[in-house]
């Protein structure tokens, strides 16, 4: 099984992009205009702006359970510095835990799997940018997996 919020991603950036370039031409606007408080008002709405966005998290995700391993890419949608992927793999049977928890409106997912050495957690992989459809999958899935060892 293969879950992807793919589109949703890229409609989430398009529209961020799109939503930052009109908040920075308002600015240039008044900036022309000189009407100097409007800019500064417009450059806080802005950096707001790219701060929730940062804050928020909103990652690609794309999840697979075939061939009996788990596999999860992830990267920011909207990132400034950071836009590698990152990765996780295991076995079905490494599975120990997994929790999805919500807080402010925003998704998170925690696993922790069986190694030689004891019992690790991955960190936390945001969902927020997932629809509860994608999230609601992923729990089955996992559940499903968890029931099967």
């Amino acid at each position: 099984m293969e879950i992807s919020n793919q589109k949703r991603s890229k409609n989430i950036k398009r529209t961020f992009n799109l939503t930052g370039i009109v908040i920075v031409l308002v600015g240039l606007i008044f900036l022309w205009l000189k009407h100097d408080t409007a800019v500064l008002i417009t450059a806080g709405v802005f950096a707001v702006y790219v701060g929730f966005a940062q804050f928020a998290n909103l990652c690609y995700v794309n999840f697979s359970t075939d061939n009996g391993k788990i596999l999860i890419r992830y990267y920011p949608v909207i990132s400034i510095l950071k836009k590698e992927y990152e990765s996780i793999e295991f076995a079905h049977s490494a599975l120990v835990n997994f929790q999805i928890e919500k807080a402010m409106g925003f998704a998170d997912l925690t696993i922790a799997i069986r190694t030689k050495r004891g019992i690790a957690e991955y960190p936390s992989i945001s969902l927020a940018a997932m629809s509860k459809t994608e999230i609601e999958q992923i729990r089955l899935a996992l559940s499903e997996i968890m029931r099967n060892k």
